[in-house]
């Protein structure tokens, strides 16, 4: 049973719960290693970053949210360059959210605020967009993931939707819609395509769901609660090459993981305590196994090596 309730009746039943699990058992947990922090932009400080997406050459892109652009860094952490800027021209940003790379390494971002996709060479120069535009009328786009035959897929905020658009931005189809049942949604976030399925971060409904690409429902990933595999405000998923899914959990201020099963395996952390992040929102893998998180609250891109 998936509940939503105010903020201090949740930590109540958090506390109560977590006491519970720790009296039951030790959680599993594994170590990464800290690497480096990206939190200085070339053209200032991150502000509020959402998401981050390693590129096919090494690069690493930033959703500078409070800043409206994209911050650009090189795999050593040095800020490299910054494109867009505050406002709802071409290749402007208004409190932009998600980010995604294709086969060629063009950059898409959800511009929720202009309610569209923008699309950008590697390099940041604009290259053209299309408003995110349903079966209803024009929709707040939350992420945006691209298949390898170029369609292009987008989760909508208002529309509790997962919108599929070919590769000049035209709708095809839609599934989901506002509600707890198997492939429906209640405000979808963060999606990420790998192995031919499509993983979309169900936030109040406090799970993963899991789809063919061409929308048919596969499985679930965690439930609500706040013990080991259990989510209680997920924000963002990333895959590694072993298959394992990574989980950002917002209001636990942790990183779950999970094997290729889908079955919890452990929490990030060290000898059963699991490691805090400040608000962490979208992560990213790279093939090198780098984890890329960001933590909104603390205003920067954590980076760790995987265990």
């Amino acid at each position: 049973m998936r509940l939503s309730f105010a903020k201090p009746l949740l930590l109540l039943v958090a506390l109560l719960l977590l006491s519970a699990v720790s009296h039951a058992a030790t959680i599993p947990t594994k170590a990464p290693r800290h690497l480096l922090d990206l939190k200085n932009s070339s053209l200032g400080a991150l502000l509020l970053p959402t998401d981050v997406a390693p590129g096919k050459s090494g690069q690493v892109y930033v959703v500078d949210s409070g800043n409206s652009r994209i911050a650009v860094f090189n795999r050593n952490g040095n800020a490299t360059t910054t494109f867009g800027a505050p406002g709802s021209g071409r290749g402007e940003l208004r409190d932009p959210i998600g980010i995604g790379i294709d086969q060629n390494g063009r950059v898409y971002i959800a511009d929720a605020g202009n309610k569209r996709i923008q699309v950008f060479s590697a390099d940041g120069k604009f290259r053209f967009g299309f408003p995110v535009k349903g079966e209803t009328g024009l929709v707040k786009p939350i992420d945006v993931a691209v298949a390898k035959n170029g369609n292009i897929y987008v989760t909508g905020n208002t529309n509790h939707m997962l919108m599929v658009f070919n590769k000049s931005g035209k709708f095809l189809k839609q599934w989901g819609g506002e509600g707890t049942s198997e492939g429906q949604f209640r405000y979808p976030g963060t999606l990420v395509i790998q192995n031919g399925l499509i993983y979309i971060v169900d936030v109040l409904n406090t799970r993963v769901q899991v789809f063919t690409l061409s929308g048919k429902y596969r499985f679930d990933v965690g439930e609500w609660g706040v013990g080991p595999g259990q989510m209680f405000r997920p924000k963002g998923i990333a895959l590694d090459k072993q298959g394992r899914a990574y989980v950002t959990d917002s209001y636990m201020d942790l990183v779950q993981v999970f094997n290729k099963s889908y079955q919890f395996v452990y929490v990030l952390g060290n000898a059963g305590k699991p490691q805090k992040f400040t608000a962490p929102a979208g992560l990213a893998i790279d093939a090198s196994n780098r984890m890329y998180v960001t933590e909104m609250l603390s205003h920067k891109v954590s980076v760790y090596s995987l265990p």
